[in-house]
Order: C-alpha cells, then sequence, then structure tokens
C-alpha cells in the first residue's frame, strides 16, 4: 500500500463508476480469437471497437439523440450523481536587444520525454542561452537570459487580456515558441475526467511567438480552437493537440427540472445543424470557422448506443511556423484520455466498462464489478493525420494521468500495452497487470493482439494479488513493470518476439517506483518511496511509505538482475515533483556521468506525532536534490542540494511550500538553472 497503498482512493474510483456510468459502454462484449505459434488463445478483434466514417446527416442523428438522451428529460435530482447521469460539481495571472544566438559547443539538458524524438509541452525551455518560463498565477510568459552561474530577467510577456486562462506548458521549435493556455476552473479530478459538462464551452489557446530577438518577442498569431487539451506533442514543426468538447447550444438548459425546459430543450436541439455542435477555431480573436466537415469525423461501434458522452475529440495538426496555423485533422464522437504518441503514429486510448446484463435492476449494483476494457485507436502522421485502425484491451491504465502514456509503446510497428486488470477489492486476482502486444491489420482496420502475458504457455503472473501498477516503462525490446503493495516486485520483460513475449526476471526490493529511467546501457533508475511493510512483515495490509528512494538497478543481464545502489532522501512526507510528472528530472550526459537533478519537498524534521512507520515529519526544506551517476561504473554520488525555500523558525511548523510540484530545471555546460515558483535559481554543477 502506499499510505495503506491508496485502498481508499480505489475503492473510491470504484464506487464512483458504480454509481454514476461513467465512460463507455453498457453492451456486451464478444471476442474473436485466434492461436499463436505457442498454442496460446489472444484476443485478434476483441469486439471491434473500430472507428468507422460518418456522414454529415449520420453525425449530426448521433449527437442530437445523445443531446436529448442527456438534456430532453427532465430530473428531480441534480446533486453530482442523480436521475440517470452525472454532472460536473464545482469545488472548492519595449527595447530592442540583441539577437539570439544559441551557444552549440555546451552540453544543453532538454525536457524529459518519454520518447526521443517526440516533444513534450513544459513550463521551461531553453535554447542554451535563454530561458523561456510560465509564470505560476498569471498567462506570462518569462524570459531569463543566462550568464554562467548568473541570470536576469528580460522579459515578461502578458498573453492576452483575459486574467482566467493560465499556460499549460511551452514548445521551442527553434526561432518560435509555442505557449498553451487554457480556462482556469475549479473542479474535481471526477468532473474534469467523468463528467461531460466539464468539456463544455472550453476552449484551448494557443499562441505562437518569434522569438529570434528573446528580449523583445513578438507574437504572431494566436489560435483559439473550442474544447480542452487533453495532451500534446511536438515533431519537428508540427504541433499535435487532442482536445475534447462537449456540444452546447445557446439557451440550453444544462439541467432540466421541469417538462417545460425538458421540451424547450428537445426544441432547441432538433433545430440544430451539425455546424452548431461540432468545434470551431479563431485566428488572432477573428471570426468562428469549422474545423471538420462530416466527413472528417468518425464515429465509435458504442456511440451508437444509447450514452450520456456527447463528447467530440479532436486529433488536430498545426503548422508551428505558418504565419496563419490552420488545425487539420480528424475527430469522432466519443471518449478519449490519453495520448501515447510515436515519430510515427498517435494513439489515443480510453477506458470503458459494463455491468452484467441481468443487474440493471439490481438496487445492489455496487457489488457486481465492472467488466473494464480500454479502446485504443491508432493514427498514421505520414501525410497528415490518417485514421489506422482500433483495438480493445482488458483492463485500464491506471488512474494517475502523467503515467497512463507510459503504459504504451509503440516498437518497429508493434504497440506494447500494460494494463491494470486487478480486482477492485484488492484480493485475489492472480495478475493485476496484463501485457498485450498488437499490430496493425489494414485489411480490416483493427489492431490485432498478437499476444498476452500471462498465457497458457507462459502462466507467471505480472504482479501479486492485490498489488497495483506503478511505474512501466519500455525501452526497445524491453519492458520494465513495477507493481507494489508491500515490496517492489521489478519485472524485466523481453519483448524481442512480440508474438511471444516473456517475464525474463523478477526483482523483489523494499519500496516501489513511480518512475524509471535508462542510465547508460546497463542500468536503470527508479525514482520513488521507500516503504515499511504493516507489522514488519506482509501481514496482507500493505506497507507506510517513507521518504523519497532513488534505487540504481544493475540489468547488464536482464535474467539476473541487482539493485546496485540506494539513496534513501528524507523522511516520511517527503515529496519530489518526479512522482507527479516525468518533467521534473533533469539529465545531461558529461562522458561517462550522467548529471541528475530533480526538485524535493523535503520532511525532515521533528515527527509531529509519537514516531513510527505511520508517522508524518515535518518540513524542512524545498530544495533541488543533484547527483552524479557513473553509467561505466553504476555508482551514485549526491552533491549538496540547491535550497529555495526553507521552513520557518517554528518547530511545529509541518507545511511544506506549495510550489515544488512545478519545480523545473536546465543544465547548461557547466551550470544548473533551477525554477522554483517564478525565480530562478543558477550556479555552477
Amino acid at each position: 500500500m502506499k499510505n495503506l497503498h491508496s485502498l481508499g482512493l480505489s475503492i473510491f474510483i470504484a464506487l464512483l463508476l458504480s454509481a454514476c456510468g461513467g465512460g463507455g459502454s453498457s453492451t456486451t462484449v464478444s471476442t474473436n480469437t485466434t492461436t499463436n505459434t505457442d498454442n496460446t488463445n489472444v484476443s485478434t478483434t476483441a469486439s471491434k471497437p473500430a472507428l468507422k466514417a460518418a456522414s454529415n446527416a449520420e453525425l449530426e442523428s448521433l449527437l442530437k439523440q445523445q443531446m436529448l438522451d442527456m438534456y430532453g428529460t427532465a430530473h428531480s435530482i441534480y446533486n453530482g450523481c442523480g436521475g440517470d447521469f452525472c454532472y460536473a460539481v464545482p469545488v472548492a495571472a519595449a527595447t530592442t536587444s540583441p539577437t539570439a544566438t544559441a551557444d552549440t559547443s555546451k552540453s544543453v539538458s532538454s525536457t524529459n520525454t518519454q520518447e526521443t524524438d517526440v516533444d513534450e509541452a513544459d513550463r521551461i525551455k531553453t535554447d542554451g542561452t535563454y530561458l523561456y518560463t510560465t509564470a505560476t498565477d498569471q498567462a506570462n510568459v518569462r524570459i531569463f537570459k543566462t550568464n554562467g552561474a548568473g541570470n536576469t530577467l528580460v522579459k515578461d510577456l502578458p498573453l492576452g487580456n483575459d486574467t482566467n486562462i493560465r499556460l499549460t506548458g511551452l514548445y521551442l521549435d527553434s526561432n518560435t515558441l509555442a505557449a498553451l493556455a487554457e480556462e482556469q476552473q475549479i473542479y474535481s479530478i471526477w468532473s474534469r475526467w467523468f463528467m461531460p459538462s466539464f468539456w463544455q464551452n472550453q476552449q484551448s489557446q494557443l499562441y505562437l511567438l518569434n522569438v529570434a530577438n528573446p528580449e523583445n518577442p513578438t507574437q504572431t498569431a494566436k489560435l483559439t480552437v473550442d474544447g480542452q487539451v487533453i495532451s500534446s506533442r511536438r515533431i519537428g514543426s508540427t504541433l499535435y493537440l487532442a482536445t475534447r468538447s462537449t456540444p452546447s447550444l445557446v439557451g440550453l438548459v444544462q439541467y432540466p427540472t421541469t417538462e417545460a425546459e425538458a421540451a424547450a430543450n428537445r426544441t432547441l436541439i432538433n433545430n440544430a445543424t451539425l455546424v452548431d455542435f461540432l468545434p470551431d477555431y479563431q485566428l488572432n480573436d477573428g471570426s468562428k470557422n469549422a474545423i471538420f466537415s462530416g466527413t472528417d469525423c468518425f464515429m465509435t461501434q458504442y456511440t451508437a448506443k444509447k450514452s450520456y458522452q456527447s463528447s467530440i475529440i479532436s486529433l488536430l495538426a498545426i503548422d508551428m511556423n505558418s504565419a496563419t496555423p490552420t488545425p487539420q485533422g480528424k475527430c469522432f464522437a466519443g471518449d478519449t484520455e490519453t495520448l501515447y504518441a510515436s515519430s510515427d503514429a498517435i494513439y489515443l486510448a480510453t477506458t470503458s466498462y459494463s455491468y452484467p446484463s441481468d443487474t440493471a435492476a439490481s438496487s445492489s449494483i455496487a457489488y457486481y464489478p465492472p467488466s473494464i476494457t480500454t479502446d485504443l485507436h491508432k493514427f498514421s502522421l505520414a501525410g497528415g493525420i490518417n485514421y489506422r485502425g482500433s483495438g480493445r484491451v482488458d483492463g485500464h491504465l491506471g488512474g494517475q494521468q502523467e503515467q497512463k502514456p507510459f503504459r504504451m509503446s509503440e516498437y518497429k510497428d508493434v504497440l506494447r500495452v500494460i494494463t491494470y486488470n486487478g480486482d477492485n477489492n484488492l484480493t485475489t486476482n492472480p495478475s493485476p497487470a496484463r501485457l498485450y502486444t498488437l499490430q496493425e491489420n489494414t485489411a480490416n482496420q483493427s489492431l490485432d493482439t498478437l499476444a498476452t502475458l500471462p498465457n497458457n504457455t507462459r502462466p507467471q503472473a505480472l504482479g501479486k494479488p492485490g498489488e497495483q501498477i506503478y511505474a512501466t516503462r519500455f525501452l526497445g525490446d524491453k519492458g520494465y513493470l513495477v507493481t507494489f503493495r508491500t515490496t517492489d516486485p521489478l519485472y524485466l520483460l523481453d519483448l524481442s518476439n512480440p508474438a511471444d513475449p516473456y517475464i525474463a526476471s523478477e526483482l523483489q526490493i523494499d519500496g516501489y517506483s513511480d518512475y524509471l529511467h535508462p542510465v547508460g546501457d546497463n542500468y536503470l533508475l527508479g525514482i520513488g518511496k521507500d516503504a515499511i511493510a504493516v507489522d514488519g512483515g506482509d501481514s496482507g495490509r500493505g506497507a507506510w511509505y517513507q521518504g523519497v528512494k532513488l534505487s540504481l538497478i544493475n540489468i547488464t543481464d536482464p535474467a539476473n538482475p541487482s539493485e546496485q545502489q540506494k539513496i534513501i532522501i528524507g523522511k516520511r512526507g517527503t515529496e519530489t515533483a518526479v512522482s507527479q510528472s516525468h518533467h521534473a528530472l533533469t539529465t545531461l550526459q558529461q562522458g561517462n556521468n550522467l548529471q541528475v537533478a530533480l526538485p524535493i519537498s523535503l520532511h525532515d524534521g521533528a515527527a509531529n506525532y509519537p514516531s513510527g512507520a505511520s508517522t508524518y515529519y515535518n518540513w524542512t526544506q524545498d530544495e533541488l536534490y543533484r547527483l552524479n551517476i557513473n553509467t561505466q561504473t553504476g555508482t551514485m554520488q549526491a552533491l549538496a542540494p540547491i535550497v529555495s525555500e526553507t521552513a520557518p523558525s517554528s518547530p511545529n511548523y509541518g507545511y511544506s511550500s506549495y510550489q515544488w510540484s512545478n519545480d523545473r530545471s536546465v543544465m547548461i555546460g557547466e551550470f544548473i538553472h533551477y525554477l522554483h515558483g517564478d525565480k530562478v535559481i543558477s550556479q555552477a554543477w
């Protein structure tokens, strides 16, 4: 367990899904099977969740029916989950300067990404001389010029006049800086991902800036698209956005409680046309323009059924260097929750679930676990965005949004996916994790399953009953998986034959890793938490997590991995931003030395109640923890941390700064620059 293994979170998710109906199908799943070379039955096109092209009339009819299902009937209860569906409940910021010239002679770190040739948005980017950052409480781009162990703020540029927007990430491509922004909302995580009304009337902005002269940047374009950005990637000068929007109409009563309101809604919906439902875009705050026609859009199999999810998912490509950037791509009526991108393709994934049909009339539906599956849709990026096929696998991708893309990886045209299949009550599932390998079938636009693990020939479980999935990482033809309840089993997977993957080895060590990072060819760095088992052993109740743990794993011989070295930072309560976002980790290879930096909120003070495994310790300071790793010998050497903020002198002060989770750093040559809040601390490495 992670603080008793996050039992409450898992149970709450299960109850939420049980009560609210969630975002998927209620239809029965049928599966076609084939036999691979190991005589193992595997799914090929399970229930065929393929997207199909929609005509204008067909798509309009579907969206109208979904809108009528949601808004065309009066309901007497509206409080989170009521009537037939759930809805979102709201809960508790010029002078002329020299042209920039990046110093290419210096080694410079870059944003830590899942794939080396696919960039990801983050709150700091660098060209080797200037740092481009996002402000914490304003929609401002702040630009710092670095000078060895110093830095100077040279520009604080506000974007737009709307005080309700916030910047969510930056991209830098040569002299073009792209800033993504969205409306700042106060909604619970459940409303964001499970409630369609969260996505209504939302817009996302893309600001393009010419930074050839970083001290006097100029805005070249502002693009506004309907919908909220789920995720984004950059490949070359093309920016890819996955957005989600929920159709709405002016005058629509969101929660009709009388027949008169419902009747007015029905009239409004029936009189609308397709253009009223599909997302639009605006360039430089000009007139609205349609992004899609009906022929650009698809329908999922389950959207043909009655559904309370009327979302439009858009996958858009935007040329960052265009003076008039115009979004182009594809859309489908349905849902998606995450995006994974290789250099050749983008995969959109979403979890759906169904209950046994004989429980429909039961008042005890929460006792009937749903059948949970994940749909995968592949879009190639060659010559534009083109739909290639869909597949379905059992299980889901976990509850941490940042970790979901790492559950997927494409290698030599084969998609590898790890899903969680454990019971909601953490009891007896023999293998809580499952591996799938899938390959595109051009004949029927499907992603066919080549193999699963475990299977009849290779029955060894991935994880033990009651364990959850933590870190996953695919590197070439190898896969790495961390599951945890009392100890950290690290599974090394051999994927060299995608039709017959197998577990090469299993390593048992204390604690768990939230993130796995390659260190040279022979080592793997795990970043997570140390842990102490309840009652000192595996009592079935889990373990109490402690301080942050860095674990260097020797994977020279995949059949015999070992923990080469470990470092424990702080006591219980200590956190690292890397556990929330892999972008917080910064590395730079200098010869045989890998420089590593990660933000830490250190809790190393007095215990705030009698000591024990479950005791939290008071906050000491926020810092950038630094270490050198010799990639040849596998030794870690910690350096003095860079302290950004310390606790007040009061001995009872136990609360850390709120800023540590957004801390970042950049390495340029022999210097490091640490972004904490809106300030940058620079010094020699």
